[in-house]
Order: C-alpha cells, then sequence, then structure tokens
C-alpha cells in the first residue's frame, strides 16, 4: 500500500492522477465519494439508485457522471478489496505506519473529522473500537475517529465498558457512539 498525497491520496489505489486528469469537479466529488463508500462497506456496482445515493447525487445526475467515474471504479474495487484483506492480516497487531495512516485517514473522512464519541475536531487520532489488545481488528468498521482526551481515556476497554465506567478524567462522559462502518 502508498501513500500519495494529494486528493485521493488514501483512497485511490493507482494513478490518481493520470486516472482522474479528465474529470470534472463534480465527477471528482462523486468518484471520492463511492471510493470512500467502497472501502467502508463495499458497493454493488449494479445498482445505479444506490451507487447515485452513495455518490450524493440524484439518479439523473448520477446517470450524467456515469459513463466517465464507474469504469475507474470498477477498476479500482479489486484493488480495495485487495488492500483490506492485506489489513485483515494484521488482525491483532499493530498496522506497519504507512498502512496505519491511510486507514486512519480514511475513518476521519468517513466520521467528518469529529470525534465519534464527544464531538470534539482537534487532537484527532484513530482508535480501535475493540482493542487490538482483546483481539480487534484493523478493518474500517473497527476503526473509528476519537480526540486525544477521549482516546485515552477509554484505553484498551470497549466503548461499552467505557460508557458504563460514566467517567472521563474525573467528569462525566457523553458517548455519542461510534459511526456505522
Amino acid at each position: 500500500m502508498r501513500t500519495v498525497y494529494d486528493c485521493y491520496g488514501h483512497l485511490y489505489v493507482g494513478d490518481d492522477f493520470a486516472d482522474t486528469l479528465s474529470l470534472n469537479a463534480g465527477e471528482h466529488s462523486a468518484l471520492r465519494r463511492l471510493l470512500l463508500e467502497s472501502w467502508c462497506r463495499g458497493l454493488a456496482m449494479d445498482d445505479d439508485k444506490k451507487l447515485a445515493a452513495s455518490a450524493g447525487l440524484t439518479p439523473r445526475a448520477w446517470r450524467t457522471v456515469k459513463p466517465a467515474i464507474l469504469e475507474l471504479l470498477v477498476d479500482m474495487r479489486p484493488r480495495i478489496d485487495e488492500c483490506v484483506r492485506h489489513l485483515r492480516a494484521y488482525d491483532g497487531q499493530r498496522l506497519p505506519s504507512a498502512a496505519w495512516q491511510i486507514v486512519r485517514s480514511i475513518a476521519f473522512e468517513r466520521d467528518c473529522y469529529e470525534c465519534t464519541y464527544c464531538g470534539a475536531g482537534r487532537s484527532l487520532q484513530g482508535d480501535h473500537i475493540i482493542p487490538l489488545t482483546r483481539g480487534g481488528s484493523n478493518i474500517l468498521n473497527n476503526v473509528t475517529t476519537a480526540c486525544k482526551r477521549c482516546n485515552q481515556s477509554k484505553g484498551s476497554k470497549t466503548p461499552e465498558e467505557w460508557r458504563a465506567s460514566g467517567l472521563r478524567d474525573g467528569t462525566q462522559i457523553l458517548i455519542r457512539g461510534a459511526r456505522d462502518g
């Protein structure tokens, strides 16, 4: 897995610059949303209604951008699936730094750059919902965005155990709950 510092770096597994050079802003936006959905939940490539919704488009707008991005999306799908399988090989252990940065950045984007526990938007970290030390995995539905304070307070507890303790650094906590994904 590689890290590319551009608009698709953590979502696109390929030569994103060359592959997307001809896309307009709306097509870029739709592709980015569809790639994020592909990483987090997978996509049914044969369901135009779901693809349009995942791209944040009306069915009519989807029909307009579909010719430009569907082939790229179909090409990326096996590569994304391969990367996810690679991540699964590290279940129960820490990822290599470059792979962790990719997973973390995808989780941040999915969670709108907010702590899923308290809503803070600063000092963000990636948190394993089920900690690796307790058999958790590195797949995206087990990684969430947490502020440093919540992440350190939660430690190796599950969110349920942390909720039950009711305290964060001596103060009552409000846990919004991790997003689906």
